[in-house]
């Protein structure tokens, strides 16, 4: 920062001006900016990943002040069957070229929520719920239900990481509703 800070000045003094905006950075650069007894010339940081998940990226330490559960992701349960958690047959690559690869543990609950790859990071998100995730399609995630007692037409909730809420947030096939408290 010390080094974009003198180049910011080198560029002010070669040309004759003052630069309104040196952006030093983004949600990576909060400690160092909350830190920093002299943070330079640096007067802008973009801040949108920890403002809107409310931590700091690099360690996930939480923002005083800002919520970690600002956003859900809420998935619909389409289908519950008792089902092999290995599949039969031969297991080939998927649509999206990987070879999923299965555990088996008998027999399981297995559940199909109405939502997949065309419409957020799968791997960006944490289920808030006693259920597994096994993997998705691209318009289905498909869940161990465990113990839980899922059935067809519940919601299961989830939270995002930052890859996740992007893909979700521009999404055009996820329903984005804005609830405030009362």
């Amino acid at each position: 920062m010390g080094y974009l800070s003198s180049l910011a000045m080198d560029v002010e003094e070669e040309f004759g001006m003052t630069l309104e905006f040196v952006s030093g950075g983004n949600s990576a650069n909060y400690d160092w900016f909350m830190s920093a007894e002299d943070v330079g010339r640096i007067n802008n940081l973009r801040l949108g990943e920890s403002i809107f998940l409310g931590c700091e990226p690099l360690h996930r330490k939480t923002i005083p002040g800002l919520f970690t559960d600002a956003f859900t992701l809420i998935a619909e349960v389409i289908e519950v069957k008792i089902k092999p958690s290995v599949p039969y047959g031969e297991v080939c690559q998927d649509a999206f070229g990987n070879v999923p690869k299965f555990q088996d543990h008998g027999r399981i609950t297995r559940a199909i929520l109405g939502v997949g790859l065309q419409d957020v990071s799968v791997s960006g998100l944490t289920q808030r719920s006693d259920i597994d995730i096994l993997g998705a399609s691209s318009d289905h995630i498909i869940v161990d239900a465990g113990e839980t007692d899922l059935k067809v037409g519940n919601e299961v909730e989830f939270d995002l990481n930052y890859g996740a809420l992007l893909s979700a947030m521009t999404s055009p096939y996820v329903n984005k509703e804005y609830v405030t408290d009362p």
